[in-house]
């Protein structure tokens, strides 16, 4: 058939109308309103569909739908895998030719792929067999640097199509795509400049806070794609003690294992994405901190900051240890007292007075031990609070020793002495009776974990202007590992849970706190098996 001039130009007009008309919007939906309204004059309709396919995932998605006089919502429709077998705009897709088919019905009667729009606007899928809504349908495909990325579907439910107008919807449809490229490569361009205005300030404000950063800063450093240290600035010298002359062209896997797994452990976030923090023990040196790290992801490797939550992690274990202890520690006594006192109220058993006595006697000595525990829980509290005011006035350490060892000997089990070796050491400065009470503490700590007895020896000296007391047992002894540990709130080495079970892990910590308040130091020196001697050092008075 030769070819109709006028039809011809009248398509060129078209086209012509559609670049100018569908290039003054930069803004996609706008652009799909568009093309519509230029289809409602030249090609007959009742439904267009717009879906672009992301050949990655091999999925197709609705982007715009105009239904029966109705713009529906996109969503409606579900996303589709491409399908290698059926459906029309698979077919499109697959093969990248347009399709013009007047029987919708024969297409998709064994398919059973369609959808139909209710009245209620709502998409509900026809069953295998069942007869689609529109008769007629025109399938063509939308193309960047030749790969299809999307499909327009028009459809009619009473006209036929010809191929006249299936060439003006191609034409119409490569117009459509090139308005929408152009309105997301400007909607790109202005959150690409958005971006580049939020990295200006971020830069500004990075440099007007250089100098606070050099001195509270997180730790930074960044390695290449190679996993070789380039950067570590004063921050992560400060908080890991690694030099940045040390580890800067090292592979971070040299560091450790605990540096080794960051890049399996903590992702790497892109610049823009908000990076995620992750919580990880890291052995520096034989020290474990618990440092938080995040990541992001540059064009030249990966970029870690970190912080140091050590002190946090060991407040929230302190804190559990906290409730643990105490818990454990209050229940024995409690469940004692309440049992005697139970056992005391029973009106059907008649208790001879030798019983009475018991267990009066250990309602009082539980009582007793109710009341240390809490005594313990309170002073540590008051001393973290910084509530304890500790004198500092001149003490007889010797006779404050004596008059101490002198009250805890009438309670010492037979298997175990205590020898005094007062050497004349004078005054010191401190409080007589926190003093005393960290005395008393010690012994009864000595006496406590020498379980086969022996002597515990308590002597006094003076070396320059210090004060000494030195509390020795032939005890278990003390590994040393946890020879500083055991100056901690709650800590009980696990030597101590065996040869004395319960007890709160505040008596120590309790002793150090208030040493160190009256201007002195505690310390210690054990082994295993060898017993050991806590010595309490106090400035001497003038």
């Amino acid at each position: 058939m030769a070819p109709d001039p006028t039809r011809e130009i009248e398509t060129a007009r078209l086209l012509l109308e559609a670049a100018r008309y569908l290039g003054e919007t930069l803004e996609p939906t706008r652009v799909y309103e568009r093309f519509r309204e230029i289809l409602a004059d030249a090609i007959p309709h009742d439904g267009v569909i717009v879906s672009s396919y992301d050949a990655g995932e091999g999925i197709i998605r609705c982007d715009y739908a105009w239904v029966d006089g109705e713009l529906l919502d996109a969503s409606v429709f579900p996303p589709l895998k491409l399908n290698a077998t059926g459906g029309m705009q698979s077919e499109v897709i697959r093969t990248g030719l347009p399709l013009l088919t007047n029987d919708v019905a024969g297409r998709v009667r064994d398919a059973g792929t369609y959808y139909n729009v209710d009245s209620s606007g709502k998409l509900r899928r026809i069953p295998k067999g069942g007869q689609p809504k529109a008769q007629a349908a025109l399938m063509l495909p939308v193309k960047h640097e030749g790969a299809v990325v999307g499909v327009v579907q028009l459809m009619t439910d009473s006209a036929a199509y010809d191929e006249g107008q299936l060439e003006l919807a191609e034409g119409m449809v490569a117009q459509l795509g090139a308005a929408v490229r152009n309105a997301r490569l400007h909607k790109e361009a202005l959150r690409l400049e958005a971006a580049a205005a939020a990295a200006r300030a971020a830069a500004e404000e990075r440099e007007r806070a250089a100098q606070v950063l050099e001195a509270v800063a997180d730790g930074i450093f960044s390695v290449d794609d190679d996993g070789v240290i380039d950067f570590w600035n004063r921050a992560a010298e400060t908080i890991t003690g690694l030099l940045g002359e040390a580890v800067r062209g090292r592979p971070l896997v040299d560091l450790g294992a605990g540096w080794a797994a960051l890049s399996s452990s903590v992702r790497a976030a892109h610049a823009e994405e908000r990076p995620r923090p992750v919580t990880l023990p890291i052995d520096v040196d034989g020290r474990e901190l618990w440092l938080s790290f995040v990541a992001v992801r540059t064009r030249d490797g990966v970029v870690y900051a970190f912080r140091d939550l050590t002190y946090e992690r060991q407040f929230e274990e302190s804190k559990y240890e906290f409730v643990a202890t105490v818990s454990h520690e209050l229940r024995t006594p409690m469940t004692a007292v309440l049992g005697a006192a139970n056992t005391l109220l029973r009106s059907d058993i008649e208790l001879s007075p030798e019983t009475t006595r018991q267990l009066l006697e250990m309602i009082a000595t539980q009582a007793a031990r109710l009341t240390e525990v809490t005594e313990s829980v309170l002073l540590a509290g008051r001393l973290d609070r910084g509530e304890i005011d500790v004198e500092k006035t001149r003490v007889d350490v010797d006779e404050l020793v004596d008059q101490t060892v002198e009250a805890l000997e009438a309670g010492l089990p037979s298997s175990v002495t205590i020898e005094r070796r007062l050497g004349a050491a004078g005054a010191g400065l401190g409080d007589a009776n926190r003093l005393q009470q960290v005395l008393i503490n010690l012994i009864d700590n000595a006496v406590k974990y020498s379980p086969d007895g022996g002597t515990v020896a308590v002597q006094t000296s003076r070396v320059d202007a210090t004060i000494v007391v030195e509390i020795a047992d032939e005890g278990a002894g003390i590994a040393a590992a946890d020879h500083a540990r055991i100056f901690e709130k709650f800590y009980r080495s696990e030597s101590s849970n065996r040869l004395v079970p319960g007890g709160t892990g505040l008596g120590l910590y309790i002793c150090r706190e208030l040493i160190e308040r009256m201007g002195g130091r505690i310390s210690v020196a054990s082994a295993p098996g060898s017993g050991s001697t806590f010595t309490v050092e106090l400035p001497a008075a003038a």
